[in-house]
């Protein structure tokens, strides 16, 4: 007999173990106690540290009433530039692995032919020196 048993059926759930449905009553902002008006137009704020995003049609904004919000622009705009100069780099690199892999294919072909023609000379002289 074994010890632990198989069960087909999968496990109960408890009826406290929360709604999978999200509705007016039970959703609140950022828990601030406002109600959203639909589930649709909720907000989602998120606060890390002394800074405030706001999620708002599919881009992360920060709060409008942040601290040092100069500051937080001229950083985005500083980080902005260096990923964009990092695509560029990494676009570049990519562009060099594959003239590097092409070369490589176009020399490797290259041996295989001379390696071919090497053998068939040496074939050729071989057979040349059974007939004499």
């Amino acid at each position: 007999m074994p010890f632990f048993k198989r069960s087909n059926k999968p496990p109960k759930r408890r009826l406290d173990a929360g709604n999978t449905t999200l509705s007016k009553s039970n959703l609140s902002l950022a828990g601030t106690g406002e109600l959203a008006e639909s589930v649709d137009n909720a907000l989602v704020k998120l606060k890390l540290g002394r800074h405030e995003l706001l999620f708002q049609d599919g881009e992360w904004i920060a709060e409008t009433g942040s601290q040092n919000n100069s500051n937080n622009g001229a950083e985005y705009a500083r980080l902005q530039k260096q990923n964009l100069q990092l695509r560029e780099e990494n676009n570049f690199l990519k562009y060099k692995i594959e003239v590097l892999l092409d070369m490589m294919a176009a020399s490797t072909a290259d041996c295989n032919v001379m390696e071919k023609e090497l053998d068939t000379l040496q074939s050729q002289k071989q057979g040349h020196r059974v007939a004499r």
